[in-house]
């Protein structure tokens, strides 16, 4: 190489360099490069976790996020300040439980730790890190039940997902 080809050369290595480190990074599909939005407690994701593994575990992914987003819905309407919140609030009516979550009531607290069970994980954590699964479910959808019962809930229907049925406050038309 000539010298004056060296001035051509280091400034078309330094724009080469600085265009690498302004590229988006490369997903190879093995690591999710995705910025964290919010970092997750594991207390919470724990929570969040069981919730949907107890209620979803069977559901495949959309029903598993389906639940986590009601969680977070909830949070953003006020049910409570964090997963763990949300998932064991419970009132007493004449002197009986009743839970938010079925699971919760039940007692059901260790979980099988199977592939259902990471696969609840992951969602849960994508979930929370960063706020995924936004198009499963209306922000507003906040309740959910098995469609092997019908609680006459006076709330709108926005989506069947699985056995479940979701739904919003919004009452019925």
């Amino acid at each position: 190489m000539s010298l004056t080809n060296l001035p051509k050369f280091i400034l078309g290595t330094l724009i080469l360099l600085f265009g690498l480190m302004l590229a988006p990074p490369i997903n190879t599909g093995l690591i999710d490069l995705t910025p964290v939005i919010v970092k997750v407690d594991p207390k919470q994701l724990k929570c969040m976790t069981n919730n949907i593994y107890f209620e979803a575990g069977n559901q495949g992914a959309k029903g598993m996020a389906a639940v986590g987003r009601i969680v977070v819905n909830r949070i953003s309407h006020g049910f409570g300040k964090t997963p763990c919140s949300v998932v064991h609030q419970a009132t007493v009516i004449d002197a009986k439980k009743m839970c938010q979550f079925s699971w919760v009531c039940e007692g059901k607290l260790a979980p099988v730790r199977d592939a259902r069970y990471l696969q609840a994980e992951l969602i849960a954590y994508e979930v929370l890190a960063y706020n995924r699964y936004v198009d499963v479910l209306p922000s507003t959808a906040l309740f959910f039940h098995n469609t092997t019962i019908d609680p006459m809930w006076p709330y709108k229907k926005v989506a069947k997902i699985g056995n479940h049925i979701f739904y919003s406050k919004a009452k019925r038309i």
